[in-house]
């Protein structure tokens, strides 16, 4: 007897532990350690505050690998807050997985997308005047979602996959919590479960029509939520009752921070939890997700009200702080009601810090809600600053096993908020050089090439097309080359031909014939496992200013050959005529650069060929292992295009 009531008394202190918020000792005293009085004051009363924190350690083995150690205070997921903006996270990765499963041709997140009205309360949409071209689509909303939190884009994702949808996929993914019932535009519950017709539709031609929809789910509203002790109502008349939230959005902190990290690392989550993206995608949402307003051209914002830290809670929105341009913060936010949320992860590129900080406070002395009143200024962002400032420092001081390999992240960003240019050469005060590789048709340089690299332990890049990487003799080859470490990237889908020979200003491509070429290498190096790229090389290093402006709005850098030298003649074959160059000629070129010029060939990008036409007999890529050896004496740094134009490197 006296064990079973021993047995019934540890149950009983089980569960109620599994009731309790969840607070690790090391956070909570290295946060009380550094806090200031007034973060201490908000530390010591979580349930006053509804804080919540979550503290993620990263630390990556030998490979590279990520392993994630998560550290809490008082983390409760019954313990209500309103997610407000959040929501918009989930919301954008759902709508690119759509695209994805819908796998039509011509439709993809570019694609123009006009919104209809079938029931009371819904608004059309056909004109974005915040895009290039005048046209709403997903990719718009998405970067606006992530830009400035805008409200419309939301909703506009929110009607394209449907409320249904919503929630059957993130509950099949393992977020039975997540509720998101609604848009945020004045609607009632009806109405949130119908959303718009969608059709898609690009140069006139329809190319997908989604009917308007209904939501036959049944959601738990079975546990009432009540906040504060009074509430202005939709006709701002003051009712001394707390306000209702037992049926709004629900969506706890643990969740979202899965989430995002189910897009930042999709392997270290179980392949259900992902979310269903392109490689593509990926890089456009890590692109966006750090993007600040002033990086933005399209659309373009007033920097006066969307300041840099505008949607950056952690470190940096008090006192509308300065980003740190080696800092990136992958996040997103949300302000609602007093509540205030980030759920962000920190990659700094110059120190090689890492980690992701989740948290929410509830900021509202009167408890009156919908009054406008809340302290956010005075308490709530001051709160994110000092935290995120006690993690960041702790970060710095802290030892790794192993130093990151950020570069993922920090290609994807490069470039924001700069003019579009073509890029042809590095920093000219350091002896650095990248060897270029181009390949369409030909390969039959690969395997010396991968061998006399890897004999010199010279990194390359090679910038190969959608043929290339779908030719199945060439995929050894391409396997070896990833293995090996060097930088694989996009030469077109077909190799085309963008503008005229003689007349550079006329070009014999549309925008549209652009980018379904580009897509196709994409798709094309993704099967090869590669990660999107963010450098772009043109096919036939022939380029225009439309080029390198389409190139830009598609988030890619355009890169080119340094001129100066014969390296590009090393295709010609002696059927060509005054064209051709013989292999010593061209390697002369190179060494006569080197001697003649004051910054010889200090950030050079020297482009040569994969592979040349059978009646080239003099193959070029037979002199590699000398002009290599002839570089690295005159202690030149071999090193990929990403390593080149890295700043910080």
């Amino acid at each position: 007897m006296p064990r079973l009531s021993s047995t019934i008394i540890l149950l009983l202190c089980a569960l109620t532990a599994m009731a309790q918020p969840k607070t690790d000792r090391f956070l909570e005293e290295l946060l009380l350690k550094h806090a200031s009085p007034a973060l201490r004051h908000v530390l010591q009363h979580p349930d006053s505050f509804h804080c919540q924190l979550i503290y993620t350690q990263i630390n990556r083995d030998a490979k590279n690998r990520p392993v994630f150690r998560h550290y809490y205070y008082h983390l409760d997921a019954n313990q209500y807050f309103n997610p407000a903006s959040t929501v918009k996270m989930p919301l954008a990765f759902l709508a690119l997985e759509k695209l994805n499963e819908l796998n039509m041709q011509g439709l993809d997140k570019y694609t123009p997308m006009f919104t209809d009205s079938a029931f009371s309360g819904q608004s059309r949409v056909y004109r974005d005047t915040s895009t290039e071209n005048g046209l709403p689509s997903i990719a718009q909303y998405i970067k606006k979602v992530f830009l400035v939190s805008d409200n419309d884009a939301y909703n506009r994702l929110y009607e394209f996959i449907g409320q249904q949808t919503i929630h059957e996929k993130l509950w099949a993914k393992g977020y039975p919590r997540m509720r998101i019932v609604r848009r945020f535009v004045s609607m009632n519950e009806e109405e949130n479960r119908h959303t718009n017709p969608v059709r898609f539709e690009r140069d006139g031609k329809l190319i997908y029509d989604q009917p308007a929809a209904v939501s036959t789910l049944t959601y738990d509203f079975s546990k009432p939520v009540f906040i504060g002790k009074a509430h202005y109502d939709r006709n701002e008349q003051l009712v001394n009752t707390p306000m209702d939230f037992t049926r709004h959005n629900n969506a706890p902190l643990e969740d979202l921070q899965q989430q995002l990290q189910s897009v930042l690392f999709p392997a270290s989550v179980p392949a259900s939890k992902r979310f269903n993206l392109a490689a593509d995608d990926y890089r456009f949402l890590y692109r966006y997700m750090a993007a600040l307003p002033f990086e933005s051209r399209h659309p373009a914002y007033d920097t006066t009200e969307f300041f840099d830290s505008y949607t950056k809670f952690f470190r940096f929105k008090a006192g509308k702080g300065k980003i740190p341009p080696y800092i990136r913060v992958f996040n997103k936010t949300g302000w609602s009601y007093g509540f205030l949320t980030d759920v962000a992860y920190f990659a700094d590129f110059k120190n090689k810090v890492e980690f992701m900080i989740s948290g929410n406070i509830y900021v509202n002395r009167d408890g009156v809600l919908n009054d406008n009143k809340y302290e956010y200024e005075e308490i709530g962002y001051p709160f994110f600053k000092e935290v995120g400032d006690i993690i960041y420092q702790h970060e710095l001081q802290r030892n790794r096993p192993h130093e990151p390999d950020l570069s993922l992240f920090e290609e994807a960003t490069a470039g924001l908020g700069q003019p579009p240019a073509a890029i042809t050469r590095g920093d000219t005060t350091k002896k650095r050089i990248a060897i270029v590789f181009t390949g369409h048709e030909f390969a039959d340089g690969g395997r010396h090439i991968a061998d006399v690299l890897k004999k010199r332990k010279a990194p390359a890049s090679f910038f190969l097309t959608g043929t290339f990487y779908e030719t199945e003799a060439f995929a050894p080859l391409i396997r070896r080359l990833k293995k090996d470490g060097h930088y694989l990237g996009p030469h077109s889908g077909r190799h085309l031909l963008y503008c005229d020979w003689a007349k550079r200003d006329s070009l014999l491509v549309t925008r549209r014939q652009f980018e379904d070429d580009l897509a196709l290498n994409y798709r094309a190096m993704e099967k090869h496992g590669l990660p999107a790229p963010h450098y772009f090389l043109p096919p036939y290093e022939w380029y225009n200013d439309s080029i390198v402006q389409w190139t830009s709005g598609l988030g890619l850098q355009l890169v080119n050959f340094s001129p100066g030298t014969r390296s590009t003649a090393d295709y010609t074959y002696p059927e060509m005529g005054k064209s051709y160059r013989d292999s010593e000629t061209i390697l002369q070129s190179i060494l006569h650069f080197e001697n003649q010029r004051p910054a010889g060939l200090n950030g050079f990008i020297l482009l040569l060929h994969i592979g040349t036409d059978p009646r080239r007999i003099d193959k070029f890529y037979f002199q590699l292992d000398k002009l290599i050896r002839y570089l690295q004496r005159n202690q030149y740094e071999l090193v990929t295009i990403p390593r080149l134009l890295s700043e910080d490197l």
